[in-house]
């Protein structure tokens, strides 16, 4: 069988370079640029031309990379990672480097040591890292979450990424499929419209987070065509921290969805709470599996499937 040769991403544009010199050669000396071009070839090759890889501090770059065909070297605190987010899987071999705020720097030293040329995508959420990071890797910040539209700027922080990474016509692509996706569900959500949806996350037995409209998945909901039943105040990430007795006063006919995780008494201190007892919408709760809710395209997407899932055929048990 014979070998296959991969040259480096740069050939074309070398060998293009070449060709360039040696166009007004005359055709009995093409022999030569033949000669030019492989001994180019060689030189490139023999240079070693470091590939790119890239790593992060934020689980929702790394859902995107992952989304994109780039799979990270290395992500921040992988097991809660797991927790949190959970899909996309990372890949078994991708290095933890630990607290998310701090990073070992030892591990990111053994990064530095491969054959690849690193580099660091962040949000800006972990911008005090840098000083950390720059010794070992140049380092790129996009921002997820910033003023505005909090879906645009998923979708604008999301191709930003895909441009450092180059994987513009796969960010394309990305998109292309949640869309065909939100199409397919669309219809199959559509007899449950008339109730807005109470989006919350249990902090603990009396506090939980409440998504607002201006929200990734608050944006999910309203592509669906659902209501918010939430109007109040909101932070910079899309949400609120409420007590739980703030929940009697949404409407009445209000959908509570919770979304995993949560803490294990949850369910066994809510059955003891008498308010939670009276709350019309605590009588049909929609529980969903964890889906990281700071999430980019990948985790929206995870949300809207699940999210129909519970709406057709049951969500899961506290």
């Amino acid at each position: 069988m014979k070998q296959l040769i991969f040259l480096p991403r740069n050939t074309q544009k070398y060998t293009e370079n070449i060709y360039r010199i040696f166009r007004g050669v005359p055709c009995n000396s093409v022999v030569k640029v033949l000669q030019a071009v492989v001994f180019l070839l060689f030189f490139v090759i023999s240079c070693g031309v470091k590939a790119k890889s890239f790593a992060t501090l934020d689980w929702t770059v790394a859902e995107t990379l992952i989304a994109l065909g780039e799979k990270p070297v290395a992500v921040g605190d992988i097991k809660s990672y797991q927790q949190w987010v959970g899909e996309p899987a990372l890949p078994n071999d991708t290095l933890d480097l630990g607290v998310r705020m701090q990073p070992n720097p030892e591990l990111i030293l053994t990064l530095k040591q491969g054959d690849h040329d690193l580099h660091f995508i962040n949000s800006s959420f972990y911008a005090q890292a840098t000083v950390t990071l720059e010794p070992f890797s140049s380092v790129t910040l996009v921002d997820f979450y910033t003023e505005g539209d909090a879906w645009q700027n998923i979708v604008n922080a999301s191709r930003k990424v895909a441009f450092i990474a180059d994987k513009q016509v796969e960010f394309e692509a990305l998109m292309t499929s949640y869309w065909q996706k939100m199409g397919e569900i669309r219809p199959l959500v559509q007899p449950y419209l008339e109730r807005p949806i109470a989006l919350v996350q249990f902090i603990d037995t009396r506090h939980l987070r409440i998504y607002a409209a201006n929200s990734p998945f608050g944006a999910v909901l309203s592509q669906l065509g659902f209501h918010n039943a939430w109007g109040g105040s909101q932070n910079a990430w899309g949400f609120e921290t409420i007590d739980v007795t703030q929940l009697a006063k949404l409407a009445p006919n209000s959908r509570l969805v919770v979304v995993k995780p949560y803490p294990a008494n949850i369910g066994s201190a809510l059955r003891y709470n008498t308010l939670w007892q009276h709350l019309a919408m605590a009588k049909d709760p929609l529980i969903l599996p964890a889906v990281w809710t700071f999430g980019g395209i990948p985790s929206a997407q995870r949300f809207a499937e699940m999210f129909a899932n519970g709406l057709l055929h049951g969500g899961e048990q506290w």
